[in-house]
Formats: C-alpha cells, structure tokens, sequence
C-alpha cells in the first residue's frame, strides 16, 4: 500500500496565508494484496467472449501467484436493471474466491462466464461500485488492499443511475447520451471506494475505436476515460485470445504504482516533484503529468519511482 503523508506549510505572514503551500509525501510501496472484481457484460452477444476471459485467467492468475499476492476474486454482471434481484451481487457461492479455496481457477472460470441474458442496457461503470458497496458483498473489500476493476464488454457504458427504464431498448445508450451519469463522476467514486491512501486500478478488455474495424462490438468510450485516470490496461475485446492482455493486467496489478492522488487542487507551475531528493521534471515520455481535473499525478511514459522511494511534492493550493 503507498504509504501517504500530508504537511500543511503556511505562508510567510498572516496576509499571506490565502496562497497556501502543501506537501504531499508517498512511499513507493506495492501492496501485497489486492482485490479483484471482474464486471462482465451478459448481454446476448457475449459468450464467445466469456469463454476466452475464461481461458485467458490462467496467465492473470499465474502473474499474481509469482509475485505472492494474496487476491479475493469476485464477479459481477452488468445488469443493473431493477427487475433483476441480483444486481450488484457477487455471482457464486462463496461470493469472494481465493487461492485458499479448493479448484478456485475452475470455480472462477465458471463464473465469468455468467451468461447472455443480462440487460442489453450493460451499466458496467455502475455495478463496479454498487458491488463494493454491497451489503451482501462484505469481506470482499480489505482496508489494506489495492482494488482492481476489470471491466468486459462490448459495447458502451450505459450507467443512467435509472433514467432509462427497463422496458427500453438498448439503443437508447446511445440515443440519449445526456442520460447517462457522467465517466468523471464514477471516476471518482472509485477514488472515494479506497481514499487518498488506497489504491485503484480500473483495467477493461473493450470495444476499440470504430476506426479499427472490430464490427462486432461498439468503442468502450466511457470505460476508456476510466481505465485512462485509474492506472490501467485496455485490451480489444475484439481479440482471438485474451492471455496477453490479462498477464499486462496482472503485470499492472503487481508492479509499481503510477498514479499519485494530492490532498488539494495545484496550482500547475508550482508544483515540484522529487524523488529521493531527486527533482523529476513533468514530461509525459520521462517525467510526470498532473490532471487538475482529479487532483493527479501520473507516470505516463517509461519512468516511474522505483520500490520504496519517497515522493515529495510540493505545490501551491489552487485557489488558496
């Protein structure tokens, strides 16, 4: 788990105490469990890609096990709709699956594949959440752990938080965008699920652009802004076999975290960032990038800090 800390430093005089300066300070330090919820779409068109998820998860598991993790795996469908009794409900008895129950790989990839009569309304961005949250689901969220959502689909998130009925068709996803709970909002509704001292990872196998010719599926546009904030790996649902992209997954899960959550909104140009004293400069290649949007740090090109480095970084309070 990274390891957070926050110091308030005031200005120079009580007049100056409106342009405030903090510091965060984080640890490099990977949790050694985590976990993992798979949110799988059972719509009609989604069997074939149930049986490679299901093949593809020895290769996730494999990652996890040679770095010693200790996992909880849970499923959840798609189908939010009201008329389904299980919605938000982790699928399978015991709901939470981990390496210390017998045959866990088989009994896991039997539940991925969780069918194809689900809602052709598929609320993937909205089960995620409501499944943490869910009474029934307790144990499966630990305070020490990192939390990882993998979201699998093909088509769209259509998260409307109820405003489509369940009677309507699933092209209204897609007729009536402005339905639809915003992708900032559920971004940090995931961030809130874990705090400033926790970890999330949001990774999807999903449909890609229209540009590259995948017919069968429609482009993941709202898991894609997800996955993009929340440190994750994007694989093509579109793909022959999904052992390469569940093994990155595991490959991100397992490896160093990239995305660092400040306690306040900076004021960009003041922000400095050193790594065991070392200044980093921001550079999307070798450096670091800030989303002032969420209030973030990210490692987006081929540096991030190395195991149990100390993060300093300082920077004036926007608005302060």
């Amino acid at each position: 788990m990274t390891l957070w800390l926050s110091l308030m430093l005031s200005g120079c005089s009580e007049h100056e105490l409106h342009r405030n300066t903090h510091e965060d300070v984080f640890i490099q330090e990977q949790d050694d469990a985590v976990d993992i919820l798979f949110v799988v779409d059972d719509s009609i068109s989604m069997r074939q890609e149930q049986e490679l998820l299901a093949l593809g998860f020895f290769r996730f598991v494999e990652r996890l096990q040679e770095e010693e993790m200790d996992f909880h795996l849970g499923v959840v469908s798609t189908d939010m709709d009201d008329k389904n009794p299980d919605a938000g409900r982790l699928l399978g008895i015991p709901a939470v699956l981990t390496e210390a129950d017998d045959d866990f790989t088989q009994r896991f990839m039997d539940r991925v594949q969780v069918g194809t009569e689900g809602s052709d309304k598929e609320q993937g961005l909205e089960a995620g959440v409501v499944a943490v949250e869910h009474p029934e689901n307790e144990g499966f969220l630990r305070d020490e752990a990192t939390l990882a959502v993998i979201f699998v689909s093909d088509e769209n998130d259509c998260s409307n938080d109820g405003t489509l009925l369940d009677d309507s068709d699933g092209s209204r996803c897609y007729d009536y965008r402005e339905a639809l709970v915003s992708s900032q909002d559920y971004i940090r509704r995931y961030q809130g699920l874990k705090g400033l001292d926790g970890r999330v990872v949001a990774s999807g196998i999903i449909g890609p652009p229209a540009s590259e010719g995948c017919e069968d599926s429609w482009p993941g546009q709202r898991y894609e802004t997800v996955i993009g904030k929340l440190d994750g790996v994007e694989g093509n649902i579109c793909e022959a076999d999904y052992e390469q992209i569940l093994t990155d997954m595991g490959d991100r899960i397992a490896g160093p975290i990239r995305v660092f959550q400040l306690t306040y909104a900076a004021v960009e140009d003041t922000i400095e960032l050193r790594v065991d004293n070392t200044l980093i400069e921001p550079d999307p290649t070798s450096g670091w990038v800030y989303d002032e949007v969420f209030w973030m740090i990210r490692f987006e090109g081929e540096y991030v800090p190395a195991p149990s480095s100390r993060l300093t970084i300082n920077y004036t309070i926007a608005g302060g």
